[in-house]
């Protein structure tokens, strides 16, 4: 029992991971490298546990890898593209083998995990109410950080990802035992989605909220109905403005009467960026064009509808702010297809968890992931996919043998 284990070490990631979350969120990356490199070392001197045969999230995989590297000979600033490209694939490369060696861990593994997934979350919420209770004070004073343009909270537009991403295997974990308690920590992450600022992310949280139960009510139908609202809001985004011409962000940018100038901003981006897809649909502008694409650095000042203006801004500051939108933008079809597929099997996957309430609760991430995925970060930030890798690594490693 003393002997280091996976449990060990995917443990430690998963302790530091909501922590980092409130303090150091790009530090999660390499925390995750270390925990993938780890978990493929243990398990490689481990030979006596066969390895798992996986051949549709292999093949989605290398699908998506080859086609990005493909795109590569049409994109806009290779050296930048070429370089994010072969660490990005590098990552999943590594990420999909601890996913497909990873499991199944051996009890005295799984316990361990568990302690470190509620520790972990628990110490992530603690010290993000001490900070919002104290005006930042520890990332003030010890890691000298300054807020710019507007109060401490702003210090922690990040931190909602984790906390909503690592509290959904935490909720697993108390329901099977103690629902009271796994319901009072749904009910701290609903305060902390008042309290935070990403509106992204109190979306996704309230989403994982409400297929959470779906989930321990009707598994398969909230499965099913998970895998074909993501997959089809992936490949069907292109096409909003003609099916649903209500929800063009062009249109709704006219009807709106609002002052926010985040969200007037972000509509104009989805706009700039239907725009620039219906000129290459196929093909895409390339891997990571979105950073370069033609006329995105173009600056303009944002208006609302009485003219007035209310802020400024770039047509497509970095990327899309819009996942969907962002693989289409730079894959083009090919990328949308494979990417929709990729989120449909893990929904479909989420019942491979043979206690309802771990199944419930890794369908709530996936949900909870889906709209902070389609509204807010790059989808090639490096910390966001070590949060999600983490996230996906628990769930798969805490899965019980079906002995029936």
């Amino acid at each position: 029992m003393t002997k280091l284990h996976t449990g060990h070490v995917l443990g430690v990631a998963v302790l530091l991971a909501p922590t980092l979350g409130v303090f150091a969120p790009n530090m999660v990356t390499p925390v995750a490298l270390l925990a993938i490199i780890g978990l493929l070392v243990l398990r490689g001197l481990n030979r006596e546990r066969g390895i798992r045969s996986d051949r549709q999230l292999i093949a989605i995989i290398a699908i998506i890898v080859l086609w990005s590297g493909l795109t590569l000979f049409w994109t806009i600033n290779l050296s930048d593209a070429l370089l994010k490209c072969v660490s990005i694939a590098a990552l999943a490369v590594l990420a999909t083998a601890a996913l497909i060696l990873a499991p199944p861990f051996v009890e005295h593994e799984r316990h361990a995990l568990r302690r470190f997934v509620l520790a972990g979350i628990g110490l992530g919420f603690l010290f993000f109410f001490i900070e919002t209770a104290s005006d930042g004070a520890i990332s003030r004073h010890v890691f000298g950080k300054v807020p710019i343009n507007g109060p401490a909270i702003v210090m922690f537009n990040l931190t909602p990802s984790f906390l909503f991403l690592f509290i959904w295997p935490a909720i697993g974990i108390l329901w099977r035992s103690w629902p009271f308690l796994g319901l009072s920590l749904i009910a701290l992450g609903a305060i902390a989605a008042v309290i935070l600022p990403s509106a992204s992310a109190s979306i996704g949280y309230i989403s994982g909220v409400v297929f959470f139960f779906a989930a321990l009510l009707a598994p398969r139908g909230a499965n099913l109905f998970v895998a074909v609202a993501i997959a089809a809001g992936i490949v069907a985004a292109p096409l909003v403005p003609r099916v649903a011409p209500a929800l063009d962000p062009a249109t709704v940018r006219s009807n709106l009467d609002s002052r926010n100038a985040s969200l007037l901003h972000r509509l104009d981006i989805w706009s700039f960026t239907l725009e620039k897809i219906q000129q290459r649909p196929v093909l895409g502008w390339g891997f990571n064009a979105s950073r370069t694409i033609p006329d995105g650095d173009a600056h303009y000042y944002l208006r609302d509808r009485a003219g007035e203006v209310v802020g400024q801004g770039n047509r497509l500051p970095l990327h899309p702010h819009n996942g969907a939108l962002q693989i289409w933008l730079e894959l083009g079809l090919p990328g949308a297809i494979a990417f929709a597929a990729l989120f449909a099997l893990a929904a479909l996957r989420c019942n491979r968890q043979t206690e309802r309430p771990a199944a419930a609760a890794t369908l709530a991430a996936l949900a909870t992931a889906g709209p902070i995925w389609l509204l807010s970060f790059g989808i090639w930030q490096t910390w966001w996919l070590s949060i999600l890798i983490l996230s996906t690594l628990i769930p798969v490693s805490l899965v019980i043998p079906d002995r029936s």
